[in-house]
């Protein structure tokens, strides 16, 4: 992760940043596009924006005030669907939800985490070396942004939506 923020650590106050930094962008966030693999059909399809977040927190304003409308268990991973936007959790994430302290596999974790089905997000905390939490009154629901919880470079995956209001990464993804 450290590796990803000083490849794309912007331009600041005249002096160079990093090596895939976009020369055109002064500090925030620095943006890629790119071609992705089809692994069912082999073929290759452009992508739009790539987003590596530098500490900014503003994308997560794109889940404010969006109610949760699904929670995936993908394999290994986690994602929150929220009619639109879809946040992944690539490392295991943790929560609190009723009062009850939750960890992802652990036993009880998933029956936990489906409650959050229906709830608005309210609040977020990011912290881009500790972790990522969303709030939804009471309960939280966390993300671990360290390089100890992560099997490979990055923790976290925020895909938005396109014109049209469906999850694409033509209306950015975000990477921490």
């Amino acid at each position: 992760m450290k590796l990803m923020r000083a490849a794309f650590q912007p331009h600041q106050n005249g002096r160079a940043g990093g090596p895939l930094a976009d020369a055109e962008a002064e500090g925030g966030e620095q943006e890629a596009s790119g071609w992705t693999r089809d692994q069912a059909s082999g073929g290759l399809w452009e992508h739009g924006l790539v987003n590596i977040a530098n500490d900014s927190d503003d994308p997560l304003q794109l889940l404010m005030g969006l109610e949760v409308s699904a929670v995936s268990f993908v394999r290994d991973y986690v994602e929150l669907h929220f009619d639109g936007p879809v946040l992944r959790a690539l490392s295991d994430p943790l929560g609190v939800y009723g009062g009850r302290e939750w960890r992802f596999p652990a036993p009880g974790s998933l029956e936990l985490m489906r409650c959050y089905i229906g709830k608005t997000v309210d609040g977020y905390e990011l912290d881009p070396d500790r972790i990522l939490a969303l709030d939804f009154g009471e309960h939280r629901f966390v993300i671990p942004l360290d390089s100890d919880s992560s099997g490979g470079p990055e923790t976290a995956h925020l895909v938005g939506v396109d014109e049209s209001g469906r999850t694409s990464v033509l209306g950015g993804m975000w990477i921490w």
